[in-house]
């Protein structure tokens, strides 16, 4: 019997993989306590593929046969530049039109 503890950004990661496949944790774990986070609604996980692409761009793994194991090898120094320069987590639900902020909602 698993359980698992977090908090913050940690919680919400928990969260997240306890309502992943429908709620079925596949024995993953039982239970979860959760402190000051929970999931967020993210949309489909295609939406977030501009931004992954933004990633690779941006350290250099645009020709790599596998962008992942590319990513993987960068400097610690290069990653780090990159993803403070990434969209925060609430960002993934404002969209722009027009230049104009609207925050919109998918459920």
């Amino acid at each position: 019997m698993t359980f698992s503890w977090s908090e913050s950004t940690g919680s919400i990661s928990v969260a997240l993989h306890m309502v992943t496949d429908g709620g079925n944790p596949d024995g993953l774990f039982r239970a979860a306590f959760m402190e000051s986070g929970s999931p967020i609604p993210m949309g489909d996980i295609t939406h977030g593929q501009p931004y992954y692409d933004a990633l690779v761009a941006e350290t250099g793994c645009s020709n790599a046969t596998d962008t992942s194991q590319c990513l993987r090898e960068v400097t610690y120094e290069t990653l780090l530049t990159t993803v403070n320069q990434s969209p925060g987590i609430f960002a993934y639900q404002v969209r722009f039109s027009s230049g104009v902020e609207i925050q919109t909602f998918s459920g």
